[in-house]
């Protein structure tokens, strides 16, 4: 009971000790800057200025807004933002004394600032002024600044520029726009479960995001019903049926972007991956590649005469291995609407473009395998009883891996999968960005995965072998410069292999266009292909070929570039597939960049911990050989060092 006691003593004395230091300085702060300050509610967004990779201003008017007045917003829409985000807002002076005492004792409680306890009226003074910046002096000017603010406007002027500053993800502001992005409807016209979502992004605006994550979407929503159940905007009958709806029946696409270039995508994935705290940006210096964009921008535009199908889709991403930067990007050749991006929003299928990542890497890594090292591809099935087929029906008997992995095939792939176990596989694959979300099958080693990963995060994770093992998460940007800090994307890449598993796979994967048309011929370059195909009920539903591809994806690279590919429809309908012509596109995509882009002479070194060998094979076993052989890389210490017995024989 003591214990309890002096606890209860302490937490008054801080607590007094800090709402008299607060009253000290905010007192200051009010006559020094609130009231001779000119506060007022913007109605013109500010500009954000938009570098290039050589410092050349590409943007200054890159934000989707346009201005709205509290007149034109729904009346649900106010009831669903008031009741998640200030229920109070209507009866207080702009600060909420209860909130401020919970979130006092919150933050003495984690011994740091977790809770902030803002209002509306704060929040737009935060978004305006200041940063997200979370330090007691910061809170104490935005208190200071919003007591001011109540005294010079009505609410609902309060509440009309507040609704003018929000994000709600991406580059896209304030709530006129957000309806009309998000619903295709002005703010007037808007549903109560289209208010909880847009309500409910404010938290976190691209986290909430119903086009890139429709069941956070869907779970944040329903919370913002709850509230709005708990403050009497909706009966219980209305909040039962509100609740069933899914986030992702609810967007609509059909709002046409008027600010259509060649960097709209770009501009698009930058926005969308801004870190939270996004406002009061002045500056963004970009890794943009402006010459590969309005490249990409062609190829969408099918200036290239690449497409023979209008509805056929296609991403692209462009990374910069030097610096880890995304140096362009496509994600839809719909630019004219509202699109969601296939290179950046949409979870693929990987197809055979996991195998590296997920099967062979990991068996040189942990069992110490080789490119010599014989697999058998047999006939062969999944723990459930499931037979396996590679893509020709075919088996090929005991082959090297360099034979397996440049010819893709599916069983060896999985053997490599069951033998290095899928815990070590997929914490490989985490070290290189990818976090398996859902539950892991064997299929996963040859892409059947049930929920995918981005094009960009797959091109990203092959750049750890182009950099002989670093890994850094690709950005579009190096620096953003807010109103009073800087925030630079400076950290190292971390080495998350060993160097001498990526110049392994490099070697192996150098073989897959190797002589053929696709290749190149000035500097060294490695690919993957990958293919995914429609299941048999599809199949038959929309009259397709028993063998229909369904995605077409290729990761190529060179020692300065990354590149990602993806083709397909967006959506299944008779007759619409992948033939092999359109399967094929992404490898003349491949080529046009490589060969206009990939600096030329760029080649790999040996490296230590690589011994070379001139070898055979005899007897599913790799040999010295006197003739008839090839050369061989092998990991330092298991080359082989002796003929085989025919020769010794001899």
């Amino acid at each position: 009971m003591k214990s309890i006691l002096n606890k209860v003593f302490l937490f008054i004395t801080v607590f007094t000790l800090i709402i008299t230091l607060i009253g000290s300085i905010a007192g200051i702060v009010l006559f020094r800057n609130a009231s001779n300050t000119s506060i007022f509610i913007k109605e013109n967004s500010k500009p954000i200025y938009i570098y290039d990779d050589k410092k050349n201003l590409i943007s200054s008017d890159s934000l989707y807004y346009e201005y709205c007045s509290i007149k034109e917003v729904s009346p649900i829409l106010i009831q669903a933002v008031t009741a998640i985000e200030d229920k109070d807002f209507y009866h207080h002076p702009g600060i909420s004394i209860p909130r401020i005492l919970s979130s006092i004792y919150q933050n003495i409680k984690n011994k740091s600032i977790v809770s902030g306890a803002s209002t509306i009226t704060q929040q737009y003074i935060k978004n305006t002024y200041f940063t997200n910046e979370k330090t007691f002096m910061r809170k104490i000017n935005e208190i200071a600044y919003a007591l001011e603010l109540e005294k010079k406007y009505t609410k609902d002027q309060i509440l009309e520029a507040y609704f003018n500053t929000v994000l709600f993800g991406s580059n896209i502001y304030g709530v006129k726009m957000a309806a009309r992005y998000y619903f295709n409807k002005d703010p007037k016209d808007i549903t109560a479960n289209e208010a909880a979502i847009l309500a409910g992004m404010i938290q976190l605006p691209n986290h909430y995001n119903p086009l890139k994550n429709p069941d956070a979407a869907t779970e944040r929503k329903n919370l913002v019903l709850r509230r709005m159940l708990e403050e009497g905007y909706l009966t219980k009958e209305e909040y039962e049926a509100l609740i069933l709806v899914h986030a992702s029946d609810l967007v609509q696409k059909g709002f046409t972007n008027t600010k259509i270039t060649y960097l709209t995508p770009y501009l698009d994935y930058l926005f969308s991956s801004l870190p939270q705290s996004n406002d009061n940006i002045n500056a963004i210096f970009t890794y943009l590649d402006t010459d590969i964009q309005k490249t990409l921008y062609s190829i969408m535009n099918n200036d290239y005469k690449l497409f023979n199908d209008d509805e056929l889709n296609c991403a692209i991403v462009v990374l910069d291995n030097s610096t880890y930067g995304v140096k362009a990007i496509a994600g839809n050749r719909s630019y004219n609407q509202r699109v969601i991006s296939y290179a950046s929003d949409v979870l693929l299928q990987p197809g055979s473009t996991i195998k590296p990542l997920l099967d062979y890497a990991p068996a040189i890594e942990y069992l110490n395998y080789n490119p010599a090292t014989i697999i058998v591809d047999e006939e062969y099935s999944y723990k459930n009883g499931t037979s396996i087929k590679n893509y020709d029906n075919q088996y090929l008997g005991a082959i090297p891996l360099r034979k397996a992995l440049s010819d893709s095939r599916n069983i060896p792939a999985v053997k490599l999968f069951n033998e290095v176990g899928y815990e070590r596989s997929f914490a490989f694959l985490k070290n290189l960005g990818i976090e398996k979300k859902d539950t892991i099958y064997e299929a996963d080693a040859i892409g059947g995965s049930t929920t995918g990963y981005t094009l960009l995060s797959l091109a990203n994770a092959y750049q750890a072998f182009a950099n002989l093992g670093y890994y850094k998460k690709a950005s579009a940007y190096h620096k953003i410069e807010y109103d009073l800090t800087n925030l630079s994307n400076d950290s190292k890449a971390k080495l998350v292999m060993k160097p001498t598993t990526a110049f392994l796979i490099n070697s192996m994967l150098h073989d897959v266009f190797k002589g053929s048309t696709f290749d190149q011929k000035n500097t060294f370059m490695m690919a993957k292909t990958g293919q995914t195909n429609y299941d048999q009920s599809t199949i038959k539903k929309y009259h397709l070929p028993s063998n229909a591809t369904k995605d077409s994806l290729l990761i190529a690279y060179t020692k300065d570039l990354t590149i990602g590919v993806w083709v397909g429809y967006e959506k299944i309908s008779d007759g619409k597939f992948l033939d092999y012509y359109k399967k094929n596109i992404p490898r003349s995509i491949m080529k046009l960049l490589l060969d206009t882009f990939a600096e030329k002479g760029l080649y790999y070194d040996d490296i230590d911990g690589i011994h070379k060998s001139y070898i055979t094979i005899y007897e599913d076993k790799a040999y010295l050989a006197k003739d008839n052989g090839y050369y061989e890389y092998f990991l330092e210490g298991t080359q082989p060092l002796t003929y085989p017995n025919y020769e010794i024989k001899a």
